[in-house]
This record gives C-alpha cells, sequence and structure tokens, in this order.
C-alpha cells in the first residue's frame, strides 16, 4: 500500500489501498462496511473518520469540502476534492486512473483528484490549483503532488484518435499507441506553476502489477481501490 505522507508532509495522511481489499461501494452504500474500516484501521494503526467520497464521473468538477457537508449520505458528481479542514477524509476510488494528492503545507490545505484520460483532457488538475490559489491563496509552489497507482504507458493502448486528443503524451510501439497519462498530468501541473521538484511518482502500473485492481486488465469484475488524504495536524504544530 503506496503510503505518501513522508512524501508530502507528515502532517497528513496520504495513501492508496491495494487489492488487499475491495472498496467498491454499492448504490445504497454510503459508509465503508466492515471490512473496509478494519482494513484502514489496520493498515494505519488508528481509527480514520468516515472519509468523503464522490460519484466520480470523468469530469472536471472539483468540490470545495467543508464540515457542513454530509459524508454519510451525500456523494456529489464531482472528480476531485479539496479542502483545509482537520480530521476530514478525503477519498477517491480507482482500478487504473490516476490518483493525484496535493497538499499545500502553507496553507494546511489538501487535495484529492480523480484523473483518467477525460479528465486530462478537461486539465482537472490545473482546476484544482486554481481552486487551492482562490480560496487560501495558494502559492502553486509551494503545493506539493503525489502520483498514486495508475496504468501506465507500458499498458495503456489506445486509438489512433488519441493522435488529435494527446499528440504530445503518445507512444508508439510496433504501430499501436500507448498514452502516457501521468505525463500529460505532470505537464498540466508544471504549467499551472507547480515545481517539477514537488511532484512525485509511484511509478506503479495497476496493470502490469497484479497486487491492484485494474479495469483494464480485468474488465467488469474489477475491484477498486481507494485513495485517502487528510490533515492530521496543521504545519508548525
Amino acid at each position: 500500500m503506496p503510503l505518501f505522507s513522508k512524501t508530502l508532509s507528515t502532517n497528513i495522511i496520504a495513501f492508496t489501498s491495494d487489492r488487499s481489499v475491495d472498496f467498491s461501494f454499492d448504490n445504497d452504500q454510503f459508509v465503508l462496511n466492515e471490512a473496509q474500516r478494519g482494513f484502514l484501521c489496520s493498515q494505519l494503526n488508528s481509527d480514520l473518520p468516515e472519509p468523503m467520497r464522490i460519484r466520480q464521473v470523468h469530469g472536471d468538477k472539483i468540490i470545495v469540502a467543508e464540515k457542513s457537508l454530509s459524508v454519510k449520505h451525500d456523494c456529489p458528481e464531482a472528480d476531485g476534492l479539496i479542502t483545509n479542514v482537520m480530521g476530514l477524509s478525503l477519498a477517491i476510488l480507482t482500478a487504473d486512473c490516476l490518483p493525484v494528492f496535493l497538499y499545500d503545507d502553507q496553507k494546511d490545505g489538501v487535495g484529492l483528484i480523480h484523473a483518467g484520460w477525460k479528465g486530462g483532457q478537461k486539465n482537472i488538475v490545473g482546476q484544482a490549483i486554481k481552486l487551492m490559489e482562490q480560496h487560501w491563496q495558494s502559492d502553486p509552489q509551494n503545493i506539493r503532488v503525489a502520483f498514486g497507482p495508475a496504468i501506465r504507458p507500458c499498458c495503456y493502448e489506445v486509438g489512433s484518435e488519441f493522435q488529435e486528443i494527446f499528440p504530445e503524451n503518445l507512444i508508439m510501439r510496433d504501430h499501436r499507441y500507448y498514452l502516457d497519462l501521468p505525463q500529460r498530468i505532470q505537464g498540466q501541473l508544471l504549467s499551472a506553476g507547480i515545481k517539477k521538484a514537488n511532484i512525485f511518482d509511484c511509478n506503479i502500473c495497476t496493470c502490469c502489477n497484479a497486487n491492484y485492481f485494474s479495469f483494464r486488465r480485468e474488465g467488469e469484475k474489477a475491484g477498486r481501490m481507494i485513495s485517502i488524504i487528510m490533515i492530521k495536524t496543521k504545519a508548525g504544530d
């Protein structure tokens, strides 16, 4: 289970699960079930507040999460969350898409973005940086970023139509096209003002690595990993 807390800051919890437990949610399930919660507690050696989730739709909407939002009965459509509320955990689910963790230690703000190719096309990470600037006056140069496990160009074969969408992020092998989604997202972060030295990539391919769920490898039967970020303590505390 990749942990990004040391990379981003010891003041936060930031991680992506592996396939030890399936974090898919039933249609009428709003909170973690017993197996899901038990796994998280054992991995973190502590209890975790019920995370706020979103119904991911491959768009570019990002929610500014506050205490007033119900984490137990509300699952709005969006593909990203940001918050500066200590103790409010944010979550997304993935099975090939890229989880993007954001942390501004100067303004005590965090974000978690679900970035698939459609999110990459719509520059969802650029939208997240703008929101952090607008709401907390974040300086992009102070924002640290981590990429979780996701499908990589070794496995992410796409159609020739992607030449028009991602001309600079395609690799051609044996007359086939492969998309480098993390490269695309990194370029958008750099354009938004993030320093390259502040971007960490775990370099895990979910399709190659059988320790992770992969929709490309397993199809509809694929489960889901959960990514979580939460501010434990304010910077300097």
